[in-house]
């Protein structure tokens, strides 16, 4: 018997069927080009935003960061500077001792022990301990591009650079104060130099009266050894008075202005 196969009605095709085209897509005209080439491009550059803008607050928060620290370097530099002008006051009032004393003259070879405490003081060359790690940081790194206000760079240039200049007017000190101590050397004798020789430029100092008013005395008394040492001293007077008069106020004044430009420009309470 023939096998009679079920065929589905609906896919079935007669040979008489005409062929089936099949639909092209419609055109697309520019318009439609356009509003596809928009919304990518929109996309695109909404993403960017979002990138920059975001990249932005980081910079403004790493700025801040370091507005922060430096100024509390600033604060410690303040905190340094009142400290060395303080030093070389004492130091400065001892130079102008020294002097006094070999002026009047000194006779017998035979000086108070004040003498001894003045020579002492006056061997000193305080240095201030500037605050500079952050700056150094932010400049090394590349990182001082996040403070954007050019009046602040400027600003924190000029005060770093007058630090730079004081250092170097200590170092000159300091070359002064090597022949102060060569002299010093040869005038004080030892033994009596001693009970003097731990002392620093400080308020604190408590030197017995007695010690100080009790003759004692010098290992030279030479008259012109003695000048010597007292134009030596008068070498340095000249560099402490400036920067105790006009060095050190101006780089006060310099720091109390940047905290406070510091302060406004990142709302730092």
């Amino acid at each position: 018997m023939k096998k009679v196969g079920i065929i589905n009605p609906e896919i079935q095709a007669t040979e008489n069927s005409p062929p089936v085209l099949l639909s092209s897509p419609p055109k697309r005209n520019l318009i439609s080009y356009f509003k596809e080439f928009l919304m990518l491009f929109l996309a695109v550059f909404c993403g960017f935003l979002a990138e920059n803008y975001r990249d932005n607050q980081s910079e403004i928060a790493y700025a801040k960061e370091y507005a922060k620290s430096l100024i509390k370097d600033l604060e410690n530099d303040t905190v340094m500077i009142n400290g060395t002008i303080e030093q070389k006051l004492i130091i400065l009032k001892s130079i102008d001792s020294i002097s006094g004393l070999v002026h009047q003259g000194i006779s017998g070879n035979m000086v108070k022990g004040s003498f001894y405490y003045h020579s002492q003081i006056v061997s000193f060359s305080p240095t201030t301990i500037w605050s500079d790690a952050t700056l150094i940081q932010i400049t090394q790194s590349g990182n001082l591009r996040y403070f954007k206000n050019a009046e602040l760079v400027n600003k924190i240039s000029a005060y770093y650079s007058r630090q730079g200049y004081i250092s170097g007017l200590v170092e000159s000190d300091k070359i002064k104060r090597n022949t102060t101590l060569e002299i010093k050397s040869r005038i004080l004798n030892n033994y009596h130099y001693k009970p003097f020789s731990s002392l620093l430029p400080r308020k604190e100092n408590e030197i017995i009266d007695s010690l100080m008013n009790v003759l004692m005395p010098l290992q030279n008394s030479d008259k012109d050894l003695l000048n010597e040492f007292a134009n030596s001293l008068e070498n340095r007077k000249f560099y402490f008075t400036l920067v105790i008069s006009e060095t050190y106020p101006m780089m006060k004044s310099q720091a109390k202005e940047l905290i406070l430009l510091l302060k406004k420009e990142y709302n730092i309470e």
